[in-house]
């Protein structure tokens, strides 16, 4: 499936940048790196262990309302939505590499929030030694992403599609584990 997905990415890569891009401008390199996996767990940690405090106040306030159950299915629906333009979008738009580029950083940025969010509901909602748990297997988590993102990145690195791989890829292990999180709010 991998293969398939590479050989359609490069197809699509191919011939759009045989059609050149006249602002010479260079493709966008990917926003999430090694560091940035480091830096995502250590936030995480100071989530873990500074329960009073919020990464924003709508995180705040849909995590006070009595009906955070409906609240949070809603969060759900708009992201999938959400998700599901962009998607649409890199499918059927017609994009020089680096517009790609761009796009797969959007749907990797929506669903790197979405679990932060996911993530701040879990820690009021769930026993402290639950939360533990699942911020081991949470570190667990970030750990094997970045190296199947490393690897799926291998076969075009230094390329312009480099980005839009390791986006893609982000992206999707990201989402998988989004759903994963909502479950246990259910």
């Amino acid at each position: 499936m991998r293969k398939l997905l590479f050989v359609l990415l490069l197809t699509i890569a191919m011939s759009i940048t045989a059609c050149g891009s006249e602002d010479g401008k260079t493709p966008q390199e990917p926003q999430k790196t090694e560091d940035d996996a480091q830096e995502n767990t250590a936030v995480q940690d100071d989530a873990a262990e500074n329960s009073d405090e919020q990464s924003n106040e709508s995180d705040q306030t849909a995590a006070s309302n009595d009906s955070g159950s409906s609240n949070l299915e809603d969060y759900m629906a708009s992201l999938k939505e959400q998700s599901d333009g962009i998607k649409s979008y890199l499918e059927n738009e017609a994009m020089t590499q680096q517009d790609m580029n761009e796009k797969s950083q959007e749907l990797y940025k929506l669903w790197d929030d979405g679990l932060n969010y996911l993530w701040g509901e879990l820690k009021n909602k769930l026993p402290e030694d639950e939360f533990a748990k699942l911020l081991d297997e949470q570190r667990t988590w970030v750990a094997d992403k970045e190296a199947a993102v490393e690897e799926a990145g291998k076969e075009v690195e230094g390329g312009s599609m480099y980005p839009l791989v390791v986006n893609s890829e982000a992206a999707k292990l990201t989402e998988e584990r989004v759903y994963e999180l909502y479950e246990k709010l259910k």
